[in-house]
């Protein structure tokens, strides 16, 4: 039996969606910025994937800009802000729970001031506020990505000032949204993001539309203008980013997108997430220490964040690959490394707690059978590292 459970980091590959989106670039396949028939065809479906994302997202077209993934488009909103502000000391407030294409991305400018909010003030707005004043940038992501944690990120956008930007990385977000879901969670959040003055980032390969698209979403009245491009070139994208689309990513993304609002279901992915929580602590009950982190916080579905102390991670993450089961420690695009999360430290877990988790991520369809497989497997797996 082989079960993958690292849907935060990639999500599976939805098999109808890319088959319709390489069966387009097939038949269409020259540079939209062309003048031919040809290429005005290949752009005209272009612009018709930025529509219709803008209708299932409730904003405008002109909002929606096109990127190579979410890193890119988090480096290019963060580059051009700081760009708006040069000459002057670039004031940025952040949470502690960042993925590193936003927090390494903040680490590289020069002549700023990065001031980190305490986890506790996540959850209180005009608290985390109050930590620095009349900051340039607020930074504030909607799913924490590790533990399935909700912040109020649209509290953030509204209470926020008028002349401070935000950034939403909500990566972690767009696979979950949910049209019978809590607020946080419906597709609505969007719009209400981008209208309170938030940009939003997104990726396509988080959807299961495969790598190679990102999305900038930017506020309704917003003034970000690209002097100069993350990437120079042909001016694409409003100005924005340049590079010749990828037809088959954008339309790929535009197909999940819609995939994922019309079969996600709030009720079943929560009691999937319930059972597999039960199941796995019952299995390990016998692990002194065993914790869900973020658990009795509200989380989204499908993402279950185990510590579990004086367990060998790396063998266990071995042990579990034998069996086939796919897992991870956590973040995602670490390029492998092994360091505590700086979102755990946040929490106030030690670095070698931080170091003792794995993450399971999955999506509404996971059976009770293969809840039952994994957690039998991984107990048994850790009753053969610590005895």
């Amino acid at each position: 039996m082989k079960i993958y459970l690292d849907f935060n980091s990639t999500h599976p590959p939805i098999a109808e969606v890319l088959a319709a989106a390489r069966a387009f670039y097939l038949e269409n396949f020259a540079n939209s910025s062309g003048l031919s028939l040809f290429s005005q065809k290949t752009n005209a479906r272009i612009e018709a994937a930025r529509e219709r994302i803008a209708n299932l997202l409730g904003v405008s077209a002109t909002q929606v800009v096109f990127t190579s993934s979410a890193t890119e488009a988090n480096n290019l909103l963060i580059r051009e802000l700081r760009r708006q502000h040069r000459g002057e000391t670039f004031r940025i407030l952040s949470s502690p729970f960042e993925h590193p294409s936003v927090a390494e991305a903040l680490k590289t400018l020069e002549d700023s001031e990065i001031v980190f909010f305490s986890a506790t003030n996540c959850f209180d707005p005009h608290s985390a506020l109050a930590t620095l004043v009349s900051p340039h940038l607020l930074v504030a992501m909607a799913v924490q990505n590790e533990t399935g944690i909700i912040l109020p990120a649209l509290e953030f956008a509204r209470t926020k000032a008028a002349s401070t930007a935000m950034l939403c990385d909500a990566a972690q977000l767009f696979p979950k949204l949910c049209r019978d879901g809590p607020p946080a969670l419906q597709p609505h959040i969007v719009r209400q993001l981008t209208d309170a003055g938030a940009f939003v980032t997104a990726a396509g390969h988080k959807l299961g539309a495969g790598f190679g698209c990102g999305l900038l979403l930017t506020p309704r009245a917003h003034s970000l203008r690209a002097e100069h491009p993350l990437l120079a070139g042909g001016n694409q994208e409003f100005g924005l980013r340049s590079g010749s689309h990828n037809t088959e990513a954008i339309v790929a993304l535009e197909l999940a997108l819609e995939h994922k609002l019309h079969s996600n279901r709030y009720v079943l992915w929560q009691k999937t997430t319930q059972l597999l929580e039960d199941t796995l602590r019952e299995e390990l009950s016998f692990l002194d220490g065993l914790r869900i982190v973020g658990s009795g916080m509200e989380r989204a579905p499908g993402t279950t964040l185990l510590l579990l102390p004086e367990v060998p991670i790396d063998f266990l993450i071995l042990a579990l690959d034998r069996a086939g089961i796919t897992v991870s420690t956590g973040t995602s695009c670490k390029s492998r490394s092994r360091t505590p999360s700086a979102a755990l430290l946040a929490l106030g877990f030690s670095e070698k707690e931080a170091l003792s988790v794995i993450r399971l991520s999955y999506d509404q369809n996971l059976t009770g059978e293969q809840i039952r497989y994994v957690a039998k497997t991984i107990a048994s797996s850790v009753r053969a590292l610590v005895r």
